[in-house]
């Protein structure tokens, strides 16, 4: 991918705070240059009101977005020179709207006509960065019960976006000080999640954090696995799964090269890692990792999907009905999701130049 190029932010669902998100981060003071977004106009200019930022807008035409120079400011002004109105930005965007206007989104609830409204960004941005015309993907966040409820059938964006590339070997990593967490499952119910530890699964997991960790420039990663039970099982004390399936797929981890320690309870590796120990951790469930990283720092936390041909980073929460519309959501996750997408950038640059 050409990291000249713009990134495409998608809006994320109309109904959470990702419409808010995109204009605090694109259209206010921390302005962010060559980002084009995807979604929705008129929701976009709804929700600037809402936040109290006054950017202007402008609809790009996604024929030529990849010859296009976005750069963010106002009239070829220079920033520096104070020739800027305090808070003036352009917001550029590939405008995906629908009939009857913003109001017929309801606000800060699930929704069938928001889930198919989120699911069309996604696709167009997908599509646009698979063609070459953008450098790579930043989502805002999805309500995977609007996407039910429009009768999509996928469990997030990591499937979609696996789905519609074609890509069989894949995984969602979070990032975070300096520490990427795999998970061996993630959007299934703790029973199934359970059922689906496996050997071959954990090693999976195992090969794409390290080479994700090798994607984000760190030469020699070095990696812990979690076990599944308390004290990761204790030696078989409170479980087996450690000793039938997930200690051989370390072992054959270390076969192939890979500095990997494990199986360690998952109640004190997140604790290690942060203290430097780890690179990368590979957690068996969703609430494993996902409980240890945002009971840490909520907000600066970013998801990367790893194993894609296109490069997708993405917030780390969702879409927070519970204040959407309200003008109170933080843009810091999408700011540092921006951040993460462009260091990939720079090193596949500098991997493949």
């Amino acid at each position: 991918m050409d990291n000249k190029k713009p990134l495409l932010l998608t809006m994320g669902d109309p109904a959470g705070v990702g419409p808010e998100i995109a204009v605090r981060a694109l259209g206010g003071q921390a302005a962010v240059p060559d980002v084009v977004v995807v979604g929705d106009a008129e929701v976009m200019r709804a929700a600037a009101e809402v936040c109290g930022v006054s950017p202007e807008f402008n609809v790009v035409d996604e024929r030529v977005i990849d010859e296009t120079v976005v750069n963010g400011i106002d009239d070829g002004c220079c920033e520096e020179r104070g020739e800027i109105p305090k808070g003036r930005r352009i917001i550029n965007i590939i405008d995906i709207s629908y009939p009857n206007g913003a109001s017929r989104f309801p606000k800060g609830v699930p929704d069938a006509s928001c889930g198919r409204a989120a699911y069309s960004y996604i696709i167009k941005a997908i599509e646009l960065t698979v063609a070459g015309k953008a450098s790579g993907v930043v989502t805002g966040p999805i309500s995977k019960e609007s996407l039910k409820l429009a009768g999509i059938n996928y469990p997030g964006h990591t499937e979609i976006f696996a789905d519609k590339t074609g890509t069989n070997d894949y995984s969602m990593v979070f990032l975070l000080d300096g520490v990427a967490v795999a998970h061996v499952t993630t959007h299934v119910s703790l029973r199934s999640a359970i059922e689906m530890i496996t050997e071959d699964r954990v090693l999976r997991q195992i090969r794409l954090l390290h080479r994700s960790l090798a994607g984000l420039g760190i030469g020699k990663p070095r990696m812990a696995v979690s076990g599944l039970n308390p004290h990761a099982g204790e030696n078989g004390l409170f479980g087996d799964e450690e000793i039938k399936e997930i200690v051989p797929a370390i072992k054959r981890a270390r076969e192939e090269g890979i500095d990997v320690a494990g199986p360690l309870p998952p109640d004190t590796v997140f604790n290690r890692a942060f203290k430097g120990e780890f690179n990368g951790v590979v957690s068996m469930l969703h609430d494993h990792g996902f409980v240890a990283l945002k009971s840490r720092d909520f907000e600066h936390g970013v998801n990367i999907t790893v194993g894609l041909p296109i490069i997708r980073a993405s917030v780390g929460h969702g879409t927070a009905f519970d204040i959407a519309w309200k003008g109170k959501a933080s843009c810091e996750s999408l700011l540092s999701a921006i951040g993460a997408a462009r260091n990939l950038l720079t090193y596949r640059a500098r991997r493949d130049g």
